[in-house]
């Protein structure tokens, strides 16, 4: 009876050793690609991790995850697997759902519409549930703190990161608390009695106006002294969202344009436009807090991303026939 004891004493260790042995010996894995599907079984994706080569073997993967309770815990996404990796790391790196990410930059001076229209061309969503979301109020004031329309100037213009898991609702609030991040440093008191959604609103209009980042802080001049003694914004950028919202791409404004009716129409209607126009960076939105102290009330563009900027409308009509002739 002990020799029998003994004996299966001795083959269970040894079984024991060697399942041991194989869940923390490393494969070496070159580069592979995993795709978990959604509620997809510890037993299938034990299979399929085996057949590809990722871990050494399929009934350990399995057991280890039943023992460890980790069955409900797998995380579905795409996972890339390299180096030298062991039975433990591939459950571990599952449990925890470092999956594959993706990236994505989005540009300054993006619209939600063409923000959104960029996402959706990267496969991040649905275009649909994205512009839901971006008008949703509840959801606005969750992210934002505010009660407004839309998230027009919110979705921050920068490089990120996201899992291929990753739903509408966390692209966009992670795009917010971008924004916030970003911003979190200024002292939004505007010598110009302008609010917190003002400040925004204006910042949008000079980065869509500005293309060269010196020249931010003197056009915020522009318009800030036009804003203070009455006179209409005259924004080409108001007249392109307008546009780019009715589905018209130009390059060039028209003077037919300049007539169309929305309260976004600066040409029309005089002070800031009902939302912001864009999504600002961070310097536009420093050039309205520190504008440069002009006197400037008109500028157009001089070539090579430059502007010309006047005091009175006869000097910017002098300046134009000059850069014309």
């Amino acid at each position: 009876m002990k020799q029998f004891l003994a004996t299966f004493a001795l083959i269970f260790f040894t079984i024991l050793f060697y399942w041991a042995t194989l869940l923390i010996t490393p494969n070496d894995i070159e580069e592979e690609y995993f795709r978990i599907k959604r509620g997809e079984s510890a037993g299938s994706i034990a299979r399929r991790l085996a057949q590809a080569d990722i871990i050494c073997s399929e009934k350990i993967f399995y057991y280890y995850t039943r023992l460890t309770n980790s069955a409900g815990q797998l995380s579905y996404g795409l996972y890339k697997f390299d180096g030298k990796i062991n039975i433990t790391d591939v459950l571990e790196k599952i449990k925890q759902g470092k999956v594959q990410l993706k990236k994505i930059t989005i540009p300054e001076g993006m619209s939600i519409a063409k923000t959104i229209t960029k996402l959706t061309e990267k496969n991040f969503g649905s275009r649909d549930n994205f512009m839901k979301l971006s008008y949703d109020s509840d959801f606005i004031k969750q992210l934002t703190g505010f009660n407004l329309t839309s998230l027009e100037g919110f979705l921050y213009p920068e490089t990120y990161y996201f899992p291929e898991t990753a739903t509408e609702e966390y692209v966009l609030k992670t795009m917010v608390e971008m924004y916030f991040s970003q911003t979190k440093e200024l002292d939004f008191i505007s010598y110009y009695n302008l609010d917190y959604y003002q400040i925004i609103t204006l910042a949008s209009i000079v980065e869509m106006e500005a293309r060269i980042q010196d020249e931010k802080p003197l056009i915020a001049s522009v318009y800030l002294n036009r804003l203070e003694v009455g006179m209409k914004l005259q924004a080409d950028p108001t007249v392109s969202y307008i546009l780019a919202q009715k589905g018209k791409k130009r390059k060039k404004i028209y003077y037919k344009d300049l007539k169309i009716e929305s309260p976004y129409n600066t040409y029309l209607y005089e002070g800031l436009p009902p939302t912001p126009i864009c999504s600002p960076s961070k310097s536009a939105i420093e050039a309205v807090l520190k504008p440069t102290n002009s006197d400037y009330f008109f500028f157009f563009a001089s070539g090579g991303g430059k502007h010309s900027f006047s005091q009175t409308y006869s000097q910017h009509l002098s300046k134009q026939k000059v850069i014309n002739n």
